[in-house]
């Protein structure tokens, strides 16, 4: 089909776009993408994904498409998105039901099943009238915008089935037969289905509407542009590479968060030169789980109450799933991390996946897993400090800087009444592990932005900066857009400074908003976070200490020479800190 004659029937005629364009779950390109003939036949299946609201989960999903006994669309689901390959009659019939477009087909439906088309012709020239609803709020005004957003509808549906059928159009008199074809589709509907039914409003307060349906959008499945690739781009990462030839290889970082799923092929070295490209050896080098820790180790680990880490660090540490582990106790097999958020962070400063065309900031580095939070995302402050202080001892007890940094995308709430703000127990064991020559890096937080997602002249926060952002020694980073970082400035979810003692932060920003990474299981999901941003700038200080050897264990001189050559955003200091990390221009720096 042109895009042009689709682009007429989805967004209207007119200098503006109709209203219901925007605001329709299934995109203009997923529309495009059925509107094509199929070459084998008349069902042409399409790759599609369906972004899940996570109040529903995806298992609904799943669960729906079971019930309808969808088998040959072969759903997947990842993280909150659930890959398909749909034909046209599948989306109406399944996925339709599930999205704010509910009402309108349920109408549609009615009209498809009355015995004759009259009704369906009239809704199609604008003359049908919605009848009213239950609705408190139902007015004339709203029965008649719906009947022009149900004519919307219909006219696009229609053009996309006769652009998908041509064998139906072909003529002004194959009009009836692509008329009762699109009734036949919508006539087929499933409202019966537990996930075509929108969730209940709690017995306080109103529900959002935009929670009310388990699917929030439908887009074509676009492997080949995953945003961790544009976001590359914006802090100059892929320029930086090639000018200076820079490999990370030698380099390892250490995350600290909820795990990294050690078996994703992100992880891996990779042999290009095959065809295709051959797997080798994981770049995971160690894992270690501190969660509970004080249940984990025992009396032998102690030394008077005190850990001994020459003794402890075998009781925390697991078996990896590689040739290359080194855990020496049976009973810490590995696991594969339940929490998405450590691996989508290691994988946006270190995942490299030749198949899918998908590179890190540095997609040679080795990592290193320091489990602190569990399989629900939640841990706890001492579990921190105590993953910190074993990284200090593991180069302490190689002579070298077997890990040059330290990846800290976690949130600790500070209550600046209680606690001298930096001086916290996570932000004092950030400050001594940067000393020994580490580089830490650490998310501003999410709480730059509370109540609701409008200007009200209240709702921005100053003193936002979580631990352990708050330490004066940590490189702390804020959030900005992903590849248009100018435009958009500061995301309004990012923590903003002065510290609670008048320190300035953040220090730098890097992209957060909807990066793409891989998630455990062999996925990829996009999240958005000050936690994303903070990997891209441990990417950069990587590639800074990969390019220029002299550097390791100088911490206080990488963070200088990132925060003098970021780039000036034009806004306020206590939102940008020094601006957008630039890795290019840090490098020709030094």
């Amino acid at each position: 089909m042109d895009r042009d004659d689709l682009e007429a029937a989805f967004y209207g005629e007119g200098p503006f776009p109709v209203p219901w364009a925007t605001d329709c779950p299934v995109r203009f390109d997923a529309w495009l993408a059925l509107a094509q003939p199929s070459p084998d036949g008349p069902e042409r299946r399409e790759d599609l994904i369906l972004a899940i609201n996570e109040e529903h989960g995806v298992q609904r999903v799943l669960q729906h498409f079971r019930e309808l006994h969808m088998t040959d669309c072969q759903p997947v689901a990842a993280g909150s998105f659930v890959a398909a390959r749909l034909t046209l009659g599948e989306v109406v019939r399944a996925v339709l039901p599930m999205t704010n477009l509910l009402s309108l087909v349920r109408l549609a439906k009615e009209l498809a099943e009355q015995p004759e088309p009259t009704g369906m012709e009239a809704a199609l020239l604008g003359h049908y009238k919605s009848p009213p609803t239950s609705d408190v709020h139902d007015n004339i005004e709203r029965r008649e915008e719906r009947s022009r957003h149900l004519m919307w509808f219909l006219n696009l549906l229609r053009k996309v089935i006769a652009a998908s059928h041509p064998e139906l159009s072909r003529t002004p008199a194959d009009e009836p037969a692509l008329t009762a074809a699109m009734a036949d589709m919508l006539a087929a509907v499933a409202l019966e289905s537990s996930a075509a039914r929108p969730a209940d409003a709690p017995p306080r307060g109103v529900i959002d509407r935009r929670q009310r349906h388990p699917v929030t959008s439908v887009t074509t499945n676009r492997q080949a542009t995953p945003a961790v690739v544009r976001s590359r781009s914006t802090i100059k990462a892929d320029a930086a590479e090639q000018v200076f030839s820079v490999d990370c290889g030698s380099i390892g970082w250490a995350i600290v968060d909820s795990g990294i799923d050690a078996r994703h092929p992100a992880f891996y070295d990779w042999d290009t030169a095959a065809t295709p490209a051959q797997q080798l050896a994981s770049r995971v080098s160690r894992a270690f789980n501190f969660v509970g820790v004080r249940g984990t180790l025992s009396a032998d680990a102690l030394e008077n109450g005190l850990i001994d880490w020459s003794r402890a660090l075998s009781y925390v540490e697991m078996e990896l799933p590689t040739p290359q582990s080194r855990a020496v106790r049976a009973d810490m097999p590995y696991t594969t991390p339940g929490d998405h958020h450590g691996t989508h962070v290691a994988g946006i400063l270190g995942a490299w996946w030749p198949d899918r065309e998908f590179r890190g900031i540095c997609p040679r580095i080795r990592l290193y897993d320091f489990r602190v939070l569990d399989d629900t995302g939640e841990g706890d402050e001492f579990s921190i400090v105590t993953a910190l202080q074993a990284v200090r001892h593991i180069n302490e007890q190689a002579g070298r800087f077997v890990i040059a940094g330290v990846n800290i995308s976690l949130s600790v709430p500070h209550d600046v009444a209680t606690h001298s703000t930096g001086w916290t127990p996570v932000c004092v064991e950030c400050d001594r592990l940067a000393r020994s020559g580490v580089v830490v890096v650490a998310a501003a937080g999410n709480a730059g932005f509370s109540g609701a997602m409008r200007t009200l002249g209240a709702d921005y926060r100053s003193i936002s900066i979580s631990d352990p952002g708050n330490a004066e020694s940590v490189i702390t980073v804020g959030s900005t857009h992903r590849s248009n970082p100018h435009r958009h400035g500061v995301s309004y979810f990012s923590s903003r400074g002065p510290t609670g003692d008048g320190r300035p932060k953040p220090d730098l920003l890097a992209p957060g908003e909807d990066i793409d990474g891989p998630i455990p299981g062999g996925g990829i999901s996009a999240m958005h976070g000050t936690s994303q941003a903070a990997a891209h700038v441990s990417g950069a200080a990587a590639m800074l200490l990969a390019r220029n050897r002299e550097l390791l264990g100088r911490p206080e001189r990488v963070k200088q020479v990132l925060c003098s050559t970021a780039t000036d955003l034009a806004r306020e200091r206590d939102f940008q800190g020094h601006g957008l990390v630039d890795v290019l221009r840090a490098m020709q720096s030094v």
